[in-house]
């Protein structure tokens, strides 16, 4: 498996992360979803369908940077994302600020 790192320019102009319809004063640009009610069953759902198409948004593990990682996750998550294209599952990617 590769692993791909890229800044979250570049990771907004490869995938397209949609606009938060529920919070529209959601962070990143109005991309990120909760990880708690509405937006959060709004992201399961999303996840159930095409699962290639969600992030995570997480603390890092090596330092006090956040990244952007494809898939939904539970562990460490501050949010999530739902691009319209979708990540490659054979490539891990690893988005930083």
């Amino acid at each position: 498996m590769k692993i791909k790192t890229m800044n979250t320019d570049e990771w907004t102009e490869c995938f397209s992360p949609l606009k938060n319809h529920i919070e529209t004063n959601s962070s990143y640009e109005g991309t990120m979803f909760e990880t708690y009610g509405e937006e959060l069953n709004f992201v399961r759902t999303k996840a159930k369908h095409n699962p290639f198409c969600v992030w995570t948004l997480m603390d890092s593990d090596e330092d006090d940077d956040t990244i952007i990682v494809e898939g939904f996750h539970f562990v460490n998550r501050l949010g999530y994302f739902i691009t319209e294209i979708p990540f490659d599952k054979e490539t891990n990617y690893v988005v930083k600020d």
